[in-house]
């Protein structure tokens, strides 16, 4: 699994995944990711200011995090 685009992004996704209180949260995003029929969920960064969008690829496994 890759994390690929927004570089504010994935450094949103790793802090979540540091965080104890976010963990549960970024477990719900991939998950959602991957079963959404569209491979995409949305999500805001720590201080609910910029929105993101989370997309999956299931040939290659890769995520792509793009400002919405």
């Amino acid at each position: 699994m890759k994390l690929l685009g927004d570089p504010q992004g994935i450094e949103e996704l790793k802090f979540f995944s540091e965080n104890d209180e976010k963990k549960e949260y970024l477990k719900l995003l991939l998950n959602e990711a991957k079963t959404n029929t569209d491979n995409t969920t949305t999500f805001k960064d720590r201080d609910n200011s910029v929105k993101y969008t989370l997309v999956y690829n299931p040939g290659s496994g890769d995520f792509t995090i793009d400002k919405a």
